[in-house]
This record gives C-alpha cells, structure tokens and sequence, in this order.
C-alpha cells in the first residue's frame, strides 16, 4: 500500500511541481539542444514511473488488465470510444484557427518539433506519452482513486485535474486543456474498459497536434514579423 500511495503522490505532486520548473526553465530561454535534452528526459521519467506502478500492481499480485490494460470488452464500445476520439483530434486541428501568444505560445515553441532531427526525436516521446501518460492517468491513478474514494467519477475527474496539473509547464490555458481533453480520455476508458483506444488516441493527438501546432507558429512569427519590420535583424 505504501508504493501505491508514492506512486500517487508523485503523479499528483511531485510530477506538476517538475513540469513548474520546466516551464520556468523554459521562460528563462530555449535551444534546440535543449530540446532534444527535454524529450530524452520525458521518456525516462515517464517510464520510470511506469515501471515503479507495475511494480506496487505486482505488489498486491495484480496484473496490468487491472487497471485497462486489455481489449475492449466488446467491439461495439471500441467503436464508440474511436468516435469519441474525434473530439480531442478536432480540438487539435482547431488550434490553426486561433493566435497562439503569452507564457503558451513560449511553452509550445520548447517542446514542438521543428527541424527533420526533432521530428525524428518527437515520435518516440508521442509514442511514450501515449502508452505511459494513458497508463498512468487513465488506468493506474483513475483505478487507484476511484477505490480510494469509493468513486469511480472521482477517480475520473481527480486523475484527469492531476493530468493537468503535470502539463504546468504549458501556462494556466495549457493545464485547463490538458485536464478537459484527460476527462475524454476518462470516459473513453470508462466506456470500453480498455486504454488501448485511449493510448492510440493520446498518440495520435500528440502527432497531430504538434504539426499543426508546429505550422501555426512559423506562420503567427512570419506575420509578426510582417506587422513589425523592425523586429527583423539588419
């Protein structure tokens, strides 16, 4: 029980106060070193904690099909939770149509891809965050909270708040999505019991997002740019 309640304590607390001090590391200033650095060090912890839940859930002799990791239980709801997918994959495409600025935007630009070499780099870190945020949020923490409180709708919204809270990096505007697009995911592994739709979903999302986001950026720079000649060197 006591692993069980460290890992919580560290996806409740000690991962959103990491993601401040990122973000204050970000507002300091960005390279694309520093980039890449960034995504070797999500991938590394977010295993890391994958691998210490997998070791409370042996703890207690259970496996990870206790917490979703398994197929749908039939494929009438993986077929709701694909549709259900479409929303946060719609909220992604959304983000060409509004100006991006502020602590957001300054967030957005460390971590979204923009040369061959950081796609390159960028896949495995979506991939990661699919499979080990979906597991951790939606399976581990959703299941260990909705036991603890009696609740399985808490769990939903208690997990879904701290999913938010370890995007603090992004800004107040970064961590209010995160929480509502996890609440979606929550419903979708709610509805099939599986978190695989929710892992591919969350990597899909991930992927798509960042090249629209990666595109919307170079566009809102070149038009301030425009706007602003002076702001050009020479």
């Amino acid at each position: 029980m006591l692993l069980t309640i460290l890992t919580l304590l560290i996806l409740i607390i000690a991962l959103p106060l990491f993601s401040l001090w990122a973000g204050k590391r970000i507002r300091a200033g960005d390279a694309g070193g520093a980039r890449l650095l960034r995504y070797a060090r999500t991938v590394v912890i977010l295993w890391s904690v994958t691998a210490l839940a997998l070791y409370a859930l042996r703890l207690h002799h259970l496996d990870p099909t206790y917490v979703g990791l398994r197929p749908p239980r039939h494929p009438a709801e993986l077929l709701a939770g694909l549709i259900t997918l479409v929303a946060p994959l719609l909220a992604s495409a959304s983000g060409s149509r509004r100006v991006i600025e502020g602590e957001y935007a300054r967030a957005l630009r460390a971590v979204v891809p923009d040369t061959p070499a950081q796609w390159i780099a960028f896949v495995p870190v979506a991939a990661t965050a699919g499979i080990c945020e979906e597991f951790l949020y939606r399976g581990y923490a959703l299941t260990v909270l909705g036991a603890l409180t009696g609740s399985v709708v808490a769990g939903a919204v208690l997990s879904s708040i701290a999913f938010g809270l370890g995007h603090a990096y992004q800004g107040r505007a970064g961590m209010v999505g995160t929480a509502v697009t996890g609440s979606l995911y929550a419903i979708i592994f709610l509805m099939t019991g599986s978190l695989y739709p929710c892992m591919l979903g969350h990597f899909v999302q991930d992927m798509v997002g960042a090249a629209v986001l990666s595109r919307k950026l170079k566009g809102d720079a070149q038009s301030r740019t425009v706007a602003d000649p002076a702001a050009t060197p020479g």
